[in-house]
């Protein structure tokens, strides 16, 4: 007589002959030889945690495994030792991007860009020329040529990495004048955004008498990749004296850390 003909199985195990013995195959809330004890079952901790008002298991995503769970982060991302927040890989500083030597390698969140920044082309009398990776100096205009003397005297390049939905207002970047040793520095400031603000998300107001600030007023969703110039006039008895550029460019990422 098999060994199955005695339904050895409970709760709805099935039975299956090996030579002279059988094995019970059972359900998945059942164990034991028989299938006599119930298996305990296991919690999905990060279905729980979801509900609202619960506190947050992990900062990007929870992974559900027997008896417990696991935090995961998103590519370009390592876990830190608390097991529940990420932290962006530097691939700059670690040597992990692929920008050539004439570019810069912009750490961003997840990730990395490969910049180049070119002074901007001549035009007519206007011509620039490069100082520095992130700055261009006009050459010197004709004695008469007020609009070579009206374009920006300097250019430079700027980079910021930012998380989605950072909240507002909050200042993003500075920009302060600096007169040369020996040489009267100008009395008045005016600074203002001149490209890159069509959806008003930033402002640009004085916080002190030599210093002017971008503001985010509006958070930004990402990815996406926003530039915005901004720029800085001196006067000097109320006479034109020069005007510096900056131009900001901002990766904003897909995730809020």
């Amino acid at each position: 007589i098999g060994q199955c003909s005695s339904q050895p199985c409970l709760n709805g195990g099935t039975c299956t002959e090996e030579g002279s013995h059988y094995k019970c195959n059972c359900p998945p809330e059942w164990k034991g030889s028989n299938c006599q004890f119930k298996a305990p079952t296991d919690v999905n901790e990060c279905e729980v945690y979801k509900t609202e008002g619960a506190p947050r298991l992990c900062v990007y995503a929870c992974v559900n495994i027997p008896g417990s769970y696991r935090c995961a982060c998103p590519s370009g991302y390592k876990l830190l030792g608390d097991g529940k927040n990420c932290e962006d890989i530097d691939e700059c500083n670690s040597g992990l991007h692929n920008c050539s030597k004439h570019s810069m390698c912009i750490n961003t969140a997840g990730g990395f860009q490969c910049v180049f920044p070119e002074c901007p082309k001549p035009n007519g009398n206007i011509s620039y020329v490069k100082t520095s990776p992130i700055q261009c100096e006009r050459n010197p205009c004709p004695m008469d040529n007020r609009a070579c003397h009206h374009a920006a005297k300097t250019i430079s390049f700027h980079y910021l990495s930012l998380p989605s939905h950072l909240p507002t207002p909050v200042t993003l970047f500075r920009m302060a004048t600096a007169s040369a040793p020996g040489r009267p520095g100008p009395d008045s400031l005016r600074f203002g955004i001149v490209g890159g603000n069509s959806r008003g998300n930033f402002v640009m107001q004085r916080s002190d008498r030599q210093t002017g600030e971008l503001i985010l007023v509006q958070s930004l969703q990402g990815p996406q990749t926003i530039e915005v110039d901004v720029d800085m006039s001196e006067y000097l008895d109320r006479m034109f004296q020069a005007k510096h550029v900056s131009r900001i460019t901002m990766f904003v990422s897909p995730y809020n850390f």
